[in-house]
């Protein structure tokens, strides 16, 4: 049910749950300005890699199926060994599954649930050996509509499905107590939604395959917070960066660190105008009616929602 890799699972010493260091927000000429970190996203686990006969696809049904003796099965309680290992038990009705049955799959996958003509259809209950248990909706062999999924850590989703994986609107909870709540596509999160990680941090806005891709509002536990741009998880194009003592940044932004054109906004109002490389000052003036925040900036601010 989505794109599953080494640095995705839960149980690989959950390397995306690191701080990372490297995003440091100072400059040469304001040693007080503190370094700012920014935990990624977890990835969510997913099943893509496993195979079709855990699915139960509608190909598979009708050549298992059509090889059994339809007048010996017809409209009786029947267990049926099936021509690749699996077993299933339940009612048979013109020579099909129908009705309420449980199939198990000679890799340990067991699905209990409704039938109709040899496909998983209708409300059920799937059991992955090496996986989550599914229950929710089923349509043509496939989970879609609304289900959960629980997995074997303790882990759990809940939302919609499309065709088998995660699509639409839901909700993800993982062990550690991270959560994820808004859109899905493909088992990965984009689209908008919000994360909020255990020690107190959140991002609300647009993601792209699992990560941080858009514009999005980040906030820190102690009051700080950035309203601007991503690209793959780091602060890329225009942001302003708010410290809870009235201290701004706005500018613009790359890989994580000031980069190009930027405003130093003092706690006091004062205002310096510069130029960023690297997250390093290079020069700056007194001007003070220069503006750069493009027109419509805060229209579009999650800060508000």
């Amino acid at each position: 049910m989505g794109q599953q890799c080494d640095k995705c699972q839960l149980t690989n010493g959950i390397k995306s749950d690191e701080v990372n260091r490297n995003d440091q927000f100072s400059s040469d000429s304001d040693p007080e300005y503190d370094e700012v970190d920014e935990k990624k996203p977890q990835k969510p686990p997913s099943l893509d890699n496993k195979s079709n006969s855990s699915t139960f696809y509608k190909e598979q049904y009708n050549t298992l199926f059509s090889n059994q003796g339809k007048d010996e099965v017809d409209n009786v309680q029947t267990q049926l060994n099936l021509q690749d290992g699996s077993t299933y038990i339940g009612p048979i009705v013109n020579g099909k599954a129908n009705g309420h049955g449980q199939l198990t799959a000679l890799n340990g996958d067991v699905y209990e649930g409704n039938f109709i003509d040899n496909l998983l259809e209708g409300q059920g209950k799937c059991i992955y050996k090496r996986g989550p248990t599914y229950t929710g909706d089923f349509k043509a062999g496939k989970p879609d509509g609304k289900g959960k999924e629980l997995w074997l850590d303790g882990s759990v989703y809940e939302g919609e499905f499309k065709n088998g994986k995660k699509n639409g609107r839901g909700y993800y909870k993982w062990i550690q107590q991270s959560v994820y709540e808004g859109q899905w596509v493909d088992n990965m999160i984009s689209g908008v939604g919000k994360y909020e990680w255990l020690d107190g941090r959140c991002y609300l806005g647009q993601w792209s395959k699992n990560q941080m891709h858009g514009r999005g509002l980040y906030k820190w536990k102690d009051g700080k917070y950035y309203d601007g741009e991503y690209k793959y998880d780091k602060k890329s194009g225009f942001g302003i960066f708010y410290w809870p003592d009235g201290r701004q940044y706005q500018g613009y932004w790359l890989d994580g660190k000031q980069h190009g054109k930027g405003l130093m906004i003092s706690k006091d109002g004062k205002k310096k105008f510069g130029n960023w490389q690297d997250g390093q000052l290079i020069n700056s003036s007194e001007e003070l009616d220069y503006q750069l925040i493009p027109d419509g900036w805060f229209l579009n601010s999650y800060n508000y929602q």
